[in-house]
């Protein structure tokens, strides 16, 4: 049998993923509300019920394993009732020359002595998610010869709702379905990196899934052969209830369409500049440069690297009853009190409205993405009169930001005197705080870090809270370039990257000097620093 959610919540106290204050005041909600106490504790602190299981395995001191990709153990499995595997959520599993019982509720002595005396012999007792263990009995134990039943529209709504939920509570990023062999198989992205949900689906199933989406989405569910792109607002229901968007985007593949969903704009209402990562110095530097009357400010880095999360922080701080913020976007992935959004579409694109803004007496105007001659045209002429105007680039680093609005057809002069701010950024993984481990940092990796005597740095371990990741949350990794009167001549004057980089002195900080500093602080490691850095510093430069 599962644990009860009384154990659960009692695991989660000690391990210190649920506050006892906090706990007390869910209660007496719950009571006032006459709901269940478990779904308000997940709602509260929005992490999965796994994470509760991981905390009884944590106190009972045992490992917590993931079950993807393992396999059971067959001789062991014909030794035990399948009646009694199925109704205590048991399974015995192989790890290299070794045979573990992976169990559902490790207090459960009776179950599990009779397990072991079937076996004759004592097996290590790991837990892992529950939701992934049924999953696997049921594949276990299927009736093959059983006729797929017909999954009707409400089953497919519950079966979408569960899932959008769970991504929620996990905090992901995006939704993946993906239909292959077996029938669908759905990932969820949660601090950048995929991980599998578990979800019975046949081939029949996945279909009226992405069906159900397309639908949501207003897409033409009898277009199979084409990509298609939409979305739609979606509203979890109490004690979540929250509504956010999301954006979605089909892709027809081998075996069907694949579909991959975005959750936009979960936590519009908490997002500060100092959410973001950003050290101190760097802190002021931007808050200085985003309240000046006017000029260019740019972020500039790869698809999903928090540059909108950076752009709606940074109007948030400046945010003002006084003053007339409008914004044009594609999506509109934040929702901003106060401030108009426009959303592009077919009929307009970014150029023709930000010329409409233009005559909406803006005071400030962020331009979801700069792309072509005319948007940028647009952009550094409403900076040019008068306008403090924010914009995105796909570019590498800050100093290329230059470069390529050269080369999308904008004179050097107009940039020069129009940029105030180029900030490059990406994402790494932050250390979650209760569990990461020192260790004295090696010669090579004081190297890398730029340090000369031995520092103390962190590396990943993998708790409860963290949901055995050792990573929780992410922070923004920065390159800044600030421009003075002397950097804006030089480009003015078509100044090169190499040249920008020699002269640009304490006005450009590289990333991997941002990112070293951050792993001396504790606040990520090395690993994921080198996974989005390369190891570049002024020093290097000197040298060069």
């Amino acid at each position: 049998m599962a644990l009860t959610d009384e154990q659960l919540i009692e695991a989660g106290v000690r391990t210190g993923l649920i506050e006892a204050n906090q706990l007390e005041r869910l209660k007496k909600d719950a009571r006032r509300q006459r709901s269940p106490i478990l779904p308000m504790i997940l709602a509260h602190y929005r992490f999965p019920s796994t994470a509760l299981y991981r905390a009884m395995a944590e106190n009972k001191g045992i490992r917590f394993i993931d079950l993807n990709g393992r396999k059971a153990h067959a001789e062991s499995l014909k030794k035990v009732p399948a009646s009694l595997i199925k109704r205590k959520q048991l399974l015995p599993i192989i790890e290299g020359d070794n045979v573990l019982l992976v169990v559902s509720d490790p207090n459960d002595r009776g179950t599990i002595d009779t397990v072991q005396r079937l076996l004759g012999k004592q097996l290590e007792l790991v837990m892992a998610d529950v939701a992934l263990l049924n999953l696997q009995l049921e594949r276990l134990f299927a009736n093959t010869s059983k006729e797929t039943e017909v999954v009707d529209e409400t089953d497919l709504v519950t079966l979408l709702d569960s899932i959008i939920r769970e991504a929620y509570l996990n905090q992901a990023s995006d939704i993946h379905f993906v239909t292959e062999e077996e029938g669908l198989r759905v990932r969820l992205r949660v601090d950048g990196r995929l991980r599998d949900y578990p979800v019975v689906a046949d081939a029949a199933v996945a279909a009226g899934l992405v069906s159900r989406v397309k639908v949501l989405s207003g897409l033409d569910i009898a277009e199979q052969r084409q990509p298609q792109d939409g979305g739609f607002s979606y509203h979890l229901a109490a004690p979540i209830d929250v509504e956010f968007n999301v954006r979605v985007a089909t892709a027809p593949t081998r075996l069907g369409e694949r579909i991959t969903m975005r959750l936009l704009g979960q936590d519009s209402g908490g997002i500060t500049l100092t959410d973001l990562g950003m050290l101190p110095k760097d802190l002021e530097r931007f808050k200085v440069a985003i309240e000046k009357p006017y000029g260019l400010i740019l972020l500039t880095g790869p698809t999903g690297s928090g540059k909108s999360t950076t752009l709606f922080a940074a109007l948030q701080e400046i945010n003002d009853p006084e003053i007339n913020i409008m914004t044009v976007e594609n999506p509109i992935e934040y929702v901003m009190d106060g401030v108009s959004q426009i959303q592009i579409g077919h009929k307009i694109s970014f150029a023709d409205a930000l010329r409409s803004l233009l005559r909406h007496d803006p005071d400030v105007l962020m331009v979801g993405e700069i792309r072509d001659h005319e948007t940028a045209d647009v952009a550094v002429k409403a900076a040019m009169t008068g306008h403090m105007v924010f914009s995105t680039l796909h570019t590498n680093n800050a100093v290329s930001a230059v470069t390529r609005l050269i080369d999308i057809g904008c004179e050097a002069f107009l940039i020069g005197s129009t940029l105030t701010a180029v900030i490059a950024q990406r994402l790494v993984r932050r250390l979650c705080i209760h569990c990461r481990k020192p260790h004295t940092a090696t010669p090579a990796e004081c190297e890398l870090l730029g340090v000369a005597d031995p520092v103390e740095i962190y590396d990943a371990v993998g708790c409860a809270v963290c949901q055995g990741r050792g990573y929780r949350g992410r922070l923004g990794v920065f390159e800044t370039l600030w421009f003075d009167e002397h950097l804006s001549r030089l480009v003015a004057q078509g100044g090169s990257e190499d040249e920008i980089e020699a002269t640009a002195g304490n006005n450009l900080q590289f990333m991997w000097e941002d990112g070293s500093q951050k792993v001396l602080n504790g606040m990520t490691s090395l690993a994921e620093l080198q996974a989005v850095a390369m190891h570049k510093t002024h020093d290097m430069m000197r040298h060069t």
